[in-house]
């Protein structure tokens, strides 16, 4: 490990420029905040000799600051550490570390303007929806504080009254986090607090595109009381850093959330080291719209679902099955809701959605409109990005697609849906588990009948029946097929963090 160590802390750093806080309602002018992101080890910040990469406003394409990247050589020892944190972590008594966690709530909220403005800057979403995962990520840390203190192992009768028989939960060991970038500081928060609250140690692999919400919550669990080792941070290549870890033989849990591709790959190496694995992966979310409905209060949920955080949200709403005795109806109104939508700066009053994440990102979703319109799709709004800078692009809505038109087929994690017209409720339920995909899906209609319908037929880890509200902190997050395996939240979150032993004890 380097010795080149900063003071922890983030008021160490760079505060922003007043450009990156501006009043609100001004949309010129976002400017850059200055920030230098380095990793956390043993308690200790880490910069040293390491090579450094540029953080980037996706609304303007300013950069906003730089990330110390953790080479793979530097894997060992950081385990070294983590396994020192271990060691002593998973004696400390469950109420004692759901203390720590909770202070660390505590702390999020209190900084959670700053947080919340960070997170605007680097990935693009309005104010109002950054404040609210700031808020949620402190809710997820405190139920999981909790959790932890209910773990509870069982006595078991035994057949020989000279026996004494018992299970006892354990934490399973050094846990490797990689989070996704899209909800960075509730995916940060939550795996986090999950290990932790079991008794675990961990490594987080911070995202570089959102540096400031792995920063965030590693500061307040350090500014809590967290023993050194415990939680360590590290940026840099997520596909050699993973590697490194994994086939290091001393990772006993992975929790990953990020694409099915990625999630594939990394399950082979954890499979071939036999380490346990939580994989929270892509989703193509049907949604069942029977023609009943309230069509103006529908689809006005269905725009606020669909585009939030521009689309990019895993359990997103993306293939659409709308009756045909109100397809027509509904098509108008739920284009010419998304069409309204505003789009600006996240720190801008009035923003509804802002940009894509990422360069990248604007060319996947610009493709897959351009596929659409190939195939012989109608475009019924949108399908065009914005002239001029960031990674802006119009909220779309295509229908008429032949079943061959990649939006119906791969995930589009972006601001676009497609609309499906169906008579059969049994033929729409077929179509919605054509894919391998079985993360989320929903379904609105008043028929309880057709409620149970849906809900026992849809593939998926969770099924929103007339809301869109299927993530709270004591509910299980998770999918199936090629979603992913194992949840998180719930009291399934904190469980998967543990192992079970069993103890026969020959008493006489």
């Amino acid at each position: 490990m380097s010795a080149d160590w900063v003071r922890p802390g983030w008021r160490l750093f760079r505060r922003p420029s007043r450009a990156c806080h501006p009043p609100i309602g001004n949309e010129q002018g976002f400017g850059t905040m200055v920030n230098r992101h380095v990793g956390f080890v043993n308690g200790e910040w880490q910069g040293g000799l390491a090579e450094w990469v540029a953080s980037v406003d996706p609304a303007s394409g300013e950069e906003l600051g730089s990330i110390a990247l953790t080479p793979p050589e530097a894997v060992a020892g950081i385990l070294d550490c983590a396994e020192r944190g271990f060691a002593h972590w998973r004696h400390v008594s469950p109420a004692e570390r759901g203390e720590i966690l909770r202070r660390a709530a505590a702390i999020l909220r209190r900084d959670a303007e700053a947080h919340a403005r960070a997170i605007v800057c680097e990935q693009g979403k309005p104010l109002a929806e950054a404040r609210l995962e700031v808020s949620v990520s402190a809710e997820m840390m405190e139920w999981s504080a909790a959790e932890g203190q209910r773990q509870y192992g069982r006595l078991i009768p035994p057949r020989d009254p000279r026996f004494h028989q018992y299970v006892q939960r354990e934490p399973v060991g050094i846990c490797l986090l990689i989070p996704s970038w899209n909800v960075p500081l509730m995916f940060v928060a939550r795996k986090f607090s999950e290990a932790l609250a079991a008794g675990c140690s961990a490594v987080l692999i911070g995202s570089k595109q959102v540096p400031s919400a792995a920063t965030a919550v590693i500061t307040a669990l350090a500014e809590a009381g967290l023993p050194p080792g415990v939680a360590n941070l590290v940026f840099g290549s997520n596909a050699l850093l993973s590697t490194a870890f994994l086939e290091s033989g001393r990772i006993a849990k992975l929790s990953f959330t990020g694409s099915t591709d990625v999630g594939r790959h990394l399950s082979r190496i954890a499979a071939d080291k036999v380490v346990k694995a939580t994989l929270e992966l892509g989703g193509h979310a049907p949604t069942i719209i029977d023609r009943d409905v309230d069509i103006e209060a529908t689809a006005a949920t269905l725009t606020a679902s669909k585009f939030r955080n521009c689309g990019q949200v895993c359990n997103s709403p993306t293939r659409i099955f709308v009756h045909a005795d109100i397809y027509d109806r509904f098509a108008s109104a739920f284009s010419q809701r998304a069409a309204a939508l505003r789009l600006g700066h996240g720190l801008a009053a009035g923003t509804q959605m802002g940009p894509l994440a990422s360069a990248r990102q604007l060319r996947r979703i610009e493709a897959m409109s351009e596929d659409a319109r190939a195939r012989g799709g109608r475009v019924l709004t949108g399908g065009v990005a914005r002239k001029g800078p960031g990674n802006f692009f119009a909220p779309t809505v295509v229908d008429q697609l032949p079943a061959d038109a990649a939006i119906l087929n791969d995930e589009p994690f972006g601001p676009i849906a497609a609309l499906i017209r169906f008579d059969d409720l049994d033929t729409a339920i077929a179509r919605a588990n054509a894919l391998p995909y079985g993360l989320a899906a929903y379904c609105y209609t008043r028929s309880i009948r057709t409620q149970h319908r849906v809900a026992n037929g849809l593939r998926a880890g969770m099924i929103g029946i007339n809301t869109p509200q299927i993530s709270l902190p004591e509910t299980p997050f998770g999918g199936v097929g090629q979603s992913g395996n194992g949840s998180e939240g719930g009291s399934e979150g904190v469980a998967g963090y543990l192992t079970t032993k069993y103890v026969s004890q020959f008493v006489a």
